[in-house]
């Protein structure tokens, strides 16, 4: 009954991360090529600049590129199953996000052998790591599961008392 609940919840949010960060891989690299000088969204503050990365979180290389996928495939496998056994319908939710995002990403590898990233954050020549969608969900998920982990008062879990006596 829960996996059945949790699944009505999960995979709607899943699919939708999954097709916007799709989507919009398949826009940027109809319209930007590599190089390109990147263009400006909010002025230099948010543009859009195409990037290939062969590698792991912020572009950083830690190992041999078969184990980007196992990381990754392994990651889904126990976020899914948390997701799915949860019985918080907000925290389904936030997990079908993140995992959706990490789809993405895993789908990019194995279609072309490097994720898209296309999001340039900054000021002036203070930049942030170039990113996609993806990583935006995957971002923001983990960060509201945080806040909500640390900050958000959770109900009281009522303990069963031990009524016997000890001699």
């Amino acid at each position: 009954m829960l996996i059945s609940r949790n699944l009505k919840l999960f995979f709607p949010f899943l699919w939708l991360t999954f097709f916007l960060d799709q989507i919009s891989k398949i826009i940027i690299v109809n319209t930007l090529t590599p190089f390109q000088t990147p263009v400006n969204i909010v002025g230099s503050l948010l543009r859009f600049k195409l990037t290939y990365n062969p590698y792991g979180v912020f572009s950083l290389s830690f190992g041999p590129p078969v184990l980007y996928f196992i990381l990754q495939i392994i990651g889904i496998i126990v976020l899914g199953y948390v997701a799915l056994t949860i019985k918080d319908k907000l925290g389904v939710i936030i997990f079908g996000i993140i995992i959706g995002g990490a789809l993405g990403n895993l789908f990019d590898r194995f279609r072309v052998n490097y994720v898209i990233d296309f999001i340039d954050m900054g000021i002036g020549n203070v930049r942030w790591f170039v990113y996609n969608l993806a990583d935006a969900f995957i971002t923001v998920g983990a960060v509201f599961l945080l806040i909500r982990e640390f900050f958000v008062k959770k109900p009281a879990v009522n303990k069963p008392t031990d009524n016997t006596t000890h001699s």
